[in-house]
């Protein structure tokens, strides 16, 4: 037995695992490229465990890693011979406030919990993420982009306040106005200050169905154009849309002959409504330049927000969930995004797609006040991201594919949105935080000064040591 167990054990409510008692869950994470072993996986239940467990490490030299659903793919969610926090212990969805339009969560709550615990009273989160089985502070940890981030922003921006647990052990409450340092290091801040514990949520009313439309276009600059108008219109609740391939037969392709494809791309505008006031169909694609229009489908709003779990349990049948998760997913300006995407997909072999597939989103770049949710400048922004399901025996010929297109993608003035597969060096994540690096490392120097969270994915290099804390805070 570790000679630490029960110390940690006795300072907590929550239970304490040593390395006999892992599962295959606790040592790696959605990515499957990377495999740490923690010394110790710890299931609080309380904010005051979390802070007394931060407190232990700082007392015996451990570094500690927080871990949702681990849906992320670098170093995020894992831990190397540090306390693992398995935060899916703190799952408890407190009051409901109707007059203000929040609800009280704790960190670990599963998005799809919430949603289910919300459709009595026709309430839901402003924002969801297409996977709903991810927790709250996993997301709002990273930024969290949906469907609707082009009204609403990420799921960070519709936090109103939040109780966490800083690198020191401290426990504070924390809003845009009350230590608002601290609540924007906490969003889209990668756990590098501080451990979300709970979270007051905003939320919206929303019409008890949604009618979504099938639309199919050739040409990424007249989805583009489209998307633009929705963005604008105010016409519409949600935008998804993706890339497709259709396989034409075989060519040379960095000198070898492959399977190539002509891209379409499928886009699903969707609208709520309530029984006996559907949407006029005409009226609402007026003006659309789409290749075809293939199917509308009316589903309860409940159903909708739940749409991805049919693919999501497929891929499980199919085996490709048990694969390695290395996706790409960039958040391009408007106006080099048709020339990347144009240059990336026509070479893009189709079969990397099995059990995944080509994102896109459309957004505003102005309705997110999050300062370490990196994106490019402009008014309209468009996202796009390979993720595949790659057999472990295959990734070392897909992986300079996608490094490829992160690379030109950034030289396009991109942004790598951050769940996904990351190998930055020390200058590139400088160069990707650019103007917001000396406020990442000095809220780093001031909430974690011992830099005991999160640690191994962010290579600071001497910048902790070099860097005046405090600096543009």
């Amino acid at each position: 037995m570790d000679r630490l167990f029960s110390p940690l054990q006795e300072r907590i409510d929550g239970v304490v695992f040593t390395r006999d008692q892992f599962g295959e869950e606790h040592l790696t994470n959605y990515g499957r490229i990377h495999y740490w072993k923690p010394r110790f996986v710890v299931k609080p239940l309380t904010t005051q465990d979390v802070a007394e467990t931060v407190r232990f490490a700082k007392e015996h030299g451990l570094f500690v890693s927080t871990r949702g659903s681990a849906h992320s793919q670098s170093e995020l969610g894992i831990s190397k011979d540090g306390i693992l926090l398995d935060m899916k212990s703190m799952d408890r969805i407190y009051e409901v406030d109707h007059g203000e339009n929040l609800v009280e969560v704790q960190g670990g709550v599963v998005w799809r919990d919430l949603v289910q615990h919300l459709k009595r009273w026709d309430l839901s989160p402003r924002v969801l993420t297409n996977n709903l089985g991810v927790t709250i502070g996993g997301t709002v940890s990273m930024a969290g982009i949906g469907v609707a981030s082009f009204k609403y922003g990420s799921q960070g921006d519709n936090v109103h306040d939040m109780e966490v647990v800083t690198g020191n052990g401290d426990i504070v409450h924390c809003s845009r106005d009350e230590n608002p340092e601290l609540f924007w290091s906490v969003v889209a801040g990668l756990g590098q200050s501080a451990i979300l514990c709970k979270a007051n949520m905003i939320l919206r009313k929303n019409k008890k169905m949604c009618r979504n439309y099938y639309l199919l276009y050739d040409d990424i600059g007249k989805f583009m154009t489209d998307s633009e108008k929705m963005m604008d219109d105010g016409k519409w609740d949600y935008l998804e849309s993706w890339a497709s391939p259709c396989p034409q037969g075989i060519k040379p392709i960095n000198g070898e002959r492959r399977v190539f494809a002509k891209w379409f791309y499928p886009f699903h505008p969707t609208v709520e409504f309530d029984p006996g006031e559907e949407p006029n169909d005409k009226e609402m694609l007026e003006g659309l330049d789409f290749y075809d229009y293939l199917y509308t489908d009316d589903l309860p709003t409940i159903d909708f927000h739940e749409r991805m779990v049919p693919v999501f349990e497929l891929w499980k049948k199919a085996g490709t969930w048990d694969y390695m998760h290395p996706w790409m997913e960039l958040v391009m300006p408007w106006d080099t995004a048709a020339d990347y995407i144009n240059q990336i997909l026509p070479d893009l072999p189709p079969g990397l797609l099995i059990g995944g597939h080509i994102l896109l989103w459309p957004a505003k770049g102005t309705v997110s006040d999050s300062k370490f949710f990196m994106r490019p400048e402009g008014d309209n922004l468009i996202g796009f991201g390979i993720l595949p399901a790659v057999p472990q025996r295959y990734w070392d010929q897909v992986r300079p594919i996608l490094d490829n297109g992160s690379l030109l993608g950034q030289a396009m003035g991109g942004k790598r949105y951050l769940s996904g597969y990351i190998n930055f060096t020390e200058e590139e994540w400088r160069m990707h935080f650019g103007d917001r690096w000396p406020e990442l490392v000095a809220a780093k120097k001031k909430y974690d000064p011992e830099c005991l969270l999160n640690p191994g994915f962010i290579k600071y290099g001497d910048a902790l040591k070099t860097e005046p804390a405090g600096a543009n805070s």
